[in-house]
């Protein structure tokens, strides 16, 4: 600060020089610009930081669960051989299961097939050699056998009808329901007959040794002179009955009687 004195009036007097003003700066538009950019760049690189930021945190989260899954791995590898051993046993049985079924089924349809065979045989061979005869009490004979002799009211007996050749010759005979009939009775009364339904023919070309095994079901029921279905027939009083198989048109061709009691 400079001071001045005054010497016209002989006094003395201060003036004090103010701070001169900085000058304001301008900033071009380029300038601008490239501060503009700059920010920019500067928010990229903070985005990228962040990223990679998360990618590690991402990693680690990763490396945990591979981690804890090879743990899993293992534990399941450990009991891995005790599961096989028990699907293998179940799978050996349930082969063995299927086998027995089969072999049930296979044989059942054989027969199935083997008798449906002979008559077919049988028909055709008539057709074709009218010569050969119908069977006669001499050619073959009837066999009859229950699986219970004793049986309650309402409950059931399964028969087994066997026509059995016995001679030399060839012969044809009608296996149906309708022709070899098992019939029922008690005292004179017939109380249940086998033809009291219609059925198909079934011819049979019996030769050598043949047989034709056949089961009947007969659920203590009587039969009356009309079909009826199964649950409108009505059920047999108690008592003694006796079943006997017999070919229709040859009364000579009959089975042993046997006894069933109802009780």
């Amino acid at each position: 600060m400079a001071q001045r004195k005054n010497t016209s009036n002989g006094s003395s007097q201060k003036f004090t020089r103010k701070p001169a003003r900085k000058p304001v700066r301008k900033i071009s538009k380029k300038q601008q610009q490239i501060y503009r950019r700059r920010r920019i760049v500067a928010v990229i690189v903070l985005l990228a930081v962040i990223a990679a930021l998360c990618g590690l945190v991402y990693g680690v989260v990763r490396g945990v669960q591979a981690v804890s899954g090879a743990s899993a791995s293992s534990s399941q590898s450990a009991s891995a051989p005790a599961n096989t051993s028990s699907n293998a046993s179940a799978k050996a049985s349930s082969k063995s299961s299927g086998t027995s079924s089969k072999s049930a089924s296979s044989k059942s349809s054989a027969s199935a097939s083997k008798s449906a065979k002979a008559s077919a045989s049988a028909s055709s061979t008539k057709s074709k050699n009218p010569s050969i005869p119908s069977c006669t009490a001499s050619d073959v004979s009837l066999d009859l056998t229950a699986d219970t002799t004793t049986v309650a009211q309402g409950g059931k007996v399964t028969f087994k009808v066997v026509i059995k050749h016995d001679s030399k010759r060839d012969c044809v005979i009608d296996g149906s329901n309708a022709s070899r009939i098992l019939t029922i009775t008690s005292g004179d009364n017939t109380v249940w007959r086998s033809d009291s339904c219609p059925a198909e023919s079934r011819q049979l070309l019996m030769t050598g040794s043949d047989k034709d095994s056949q089961t009947i079901a007969w659920n203590t029921t009587s039969t009356g002179s009309e079909c009826q279905a199964e649950s409108a027939r009505s059920k047999v009083d108690a008592g003694t009955y006796v079943a006997m198989l017999s070919v229709k048109d040859h009364p000579k061709i009959k089975s042993s009687p046997v006894t069933i009691t109802v009780q």
